[in-house]
């Protein structure tokens, strides 16, 4: 079976990597997987602050999107939102393919 994977990258408020890091893991990453993605990797370049990381769904990419918009609208997401820390400067998210 297909596998759709995103590419997100984050420019983090500089010092703050490591609060962000916690708030993902405890708060985000268990909802995530409750609707069916599974993180590929996790980096962190602190040089840069910036934090970078996949997120895979099985299937086509209208499978992830569909995923994608029953996990953004859904309760569970909107009180991790409301725990995020104010360190969020930018974000970068794309579709990739394996070569």
């Amino acid at each position: 079976m297909a596998k759709t994977v995103q590419l997100r990258r984050y420019q983090i408020v500089p010092g703050m990597l490591e609060e962000f890091r916690a708030w993902l893991n405890q708060e985000v990453l268990p909802i995530r997987e409750k609707f069916g993605f599974h993180v590929e990797f996790m980096y962190v370049d602190n040089k840069n602050s910036e934090f970078i990381w996949a997120v895979s769904v099985q299937g086509s990419l209208d499978d992830f999107l569909e995923i994608e918009s029953r996990y953004d609208t859904s309760e569970e997401r909107a009180a991790a939102g409301t725990k995020r820390p104010d360190c969020l400067l930018s974000a970068d998210t794309r579709f990739v393919d394996e070569s």
